[in-house]
C-alpha cells in the first residue's frame, strides 16, 4: 500500500516537473531543503530532550542507588540498636533508661527508614516516567529520521527530473533552431 503510494506521488511529481517551469521547480526544491532543514533543526532538538532526559534518569538512578545503601545502614543499625536493646533489658534500672533512648531512636530511624522508602517510590515512579518519556521522544526521533530521508529521496527524484525536463528542453531548442535555419536556407536568407 505504502509503496503504491510512493509510486502515485512519484508520477505526480514527475508530471509537475514536466509542467513546471524551471523557476518554479527551483521554488519547490527550495522550499523541500527549507523543510528538510527545518526537519534536522527538529531532530536536534529532539536529540538533544533525548540527552537530557538520559542525564535525568541517570541522576535519578544514582540517587536511588544512594538511598537504598542509606537504607541498608539503617537497618543494619536498627538492627544493631535492636540487638543492644535486647541485651540492655536484662542490665540494672540505670539500663532502663538507655533503653527508652535507644527506643525513640529506634522509632525515629523507622520513621526516617519509611519516608526513604516513601521516597525511593516515588523517585521510583519518576525514573519510570521519564523513561516512558525517554520512549517518546526516541520513537519521535525516529519518525522525524524517516521523514529526512523520504524528503531527501524526493528532493533527489525532483532534481533528476529537472535534470531530464532541462535535457529536453535543449534538445527542443536546437530542434527548432535546426528547423529555423533549414527554413531560412530554403528561402535564400540566409
Amino acid at each position: 500500500m505504502a509503496a503504491a503510494a510512493h509510486l502515485t506521488l512519484l508520477l505526480v511529481i514527475l508530471f509537475w516537473s514536466f509542467t513546471l517551469t524551471s523557476q518554479n521547480q527551483q521554488h519547490s526544491q527550495q522550499h523541500l531543503i527549507a523543510e528538510l532543514q527545518d526537519a534536522k533543526l527538529k531532530i536536534a532538538g529532539l536529540e538533544t530532550m533525548l540527552e537530557e532526559s538520559i542525564r535525568k534518569v541517570n541522576g535519578k538512578s544514582n540517587y536511588i542507588e544512594e538511598r537504598d545503601k542509606l537504607v541498608d545502614d539503617m537497618t543494619n543499625k536498627i538492627h544493631h540498636l535492636q540487638s543492644l536493646l535486647s541485651k540492655i533489658k536484662d542490665d540494672s534500672s540505670r539500663a532502663e533508661e538507655r533503653l527508652n533512648a535507644l527506643e525513640e531512636e529506634i522509632r525515629l530511624l523507622w520513621a526516617a527508614s519509611r519516608k526513604n522508602n516513601f521516597d525511593i517510590h516515588n523517585l521510583e515512579s519518576k525514573a519510570l516516567d521519564a523513561e516512558d518519556r525517554l520512549e517518546e521522544v526516541s520513537l519521535q526521533v525516529e519518525k522525524m529520521s524517516e521523514i529526512v530521508t523520504e524528503q531527501w529521496i524526493q528532493i533527489q527524484h525532483l532534481e533528476q527530473a529537472l535534470h531530464m525536463a532541462e535535457l529536453r528542453a535543449a534538445n527542443v531548442q536546437r530542434q527548432l533552431m535546426y528547423a529555423r535555419c533549414t527554413f531560412l536556407k530554403a528561402k535564400g536568407l540566409f
